[in-house]
């Protein structure tokens, strides 16, 4: 009778190194969804007068401005319907899974959200969505190989952001999706004209196995606090691969 009983006891400190593994992830998840939370909804996201929240910042894909824009109005082939990532929102309200850039990245978006414009271009494609709560929400292919590292990655990332005259804030926030490894950045541009324009955008770029992408989240809102589980729970489910 005494062996289960040693067998029991042997296993407890397996069990307490489990438990403190996953105390210890949960809590890096955490820590993670804490700092994108921050970086969403701290800092201001659009300066006085800013009107024009379904403006990219710039062109994070690199394309050219001659790039290959899709009528997206007769083309179906920027989203596909993805069924597995079918769910509801907090409100009850549909949100349908979907697959863009070539069936590159999947997630669960608002069924609200209507697309603004697309490219299908090889190496430089991306869909940008407008949703009714006054954000645009783009995905963005970016041309890195995911072979390469973090550092050459966020190195070119960063001199396109300064070649393109805006500049990087708040940078390099790691976080995790479901799926993805990422780095957050706060991006500001001032826009040139009458009244000068403060414009900020949140930047992620994620990576997946065969593609690096930079998701953009726009508004002319000062801060992202009243959009932030949307937006929060639609990176979160975001599957690159």
């Amino acid at each position: 009778m005494t062996a289960p009983v040693r067998a029991a006891a042997a296993g407890a400190p397996g069990r307490r190194r489990n438990d403190l593994v996953g105390r210890r992830r949960r809590s890096g998840w955490s820590r993670s969804w804490t700092a994108v939370a921050t970086a969403l909804g701290v800092a201001a996201c659009g300066g006085g007068g800013a009107s024009n929240p379904t403006g990219t910042v710039f062109d994070p894909s690199g394309a050219a401005p001659t790039a290959s824009i899709v009528d997206v109005s007769t083309t179906s082939e920027v989203e596909r319907p993805y069924p597995p990532l079918d769910t509801l929102g907090a409100d009850g309200s549909r949100w349908p899974g979907v697959s863009v850039l070539h069936d590159a990245v999947r997630f669960a978006r608002p069924a609200r959200w209507t697309i603004r414009d697309a490219s299908e271009e090889a190496g430089h494609s991306y869909v940008r969505y407008i949703s009714p709560r006054a954000y645009s929400f783009a995905v963005y292919e970016r041309s890195d190989s995911p072979g390469t590292s973090w550092r050459d990655i966020l190195a070119h990332y960063e001199a396109d952001v300064t070649a393109n005259g805006a500049k990087a804030l708040g940078q390099r926030v790691a976080i995790a999706t479901a799926t993805n490894q990422g780095r957050a950045y706060t991006i500001d541009r001032k826009i040139e004209s009458k009244e000068p324009i403060l414009s900020r955008s949140r930047e992620i770029l994620l990576r997946g196995e065969h593609r690096i992408v930079l998701v953009q989240i726009v508004t002319s809102e000062q801060d992202l606090s009243r959009l932030s589980d949307e937006l929060l729970r639609v990176i979160r489910g975001i599957e690159v691969l």
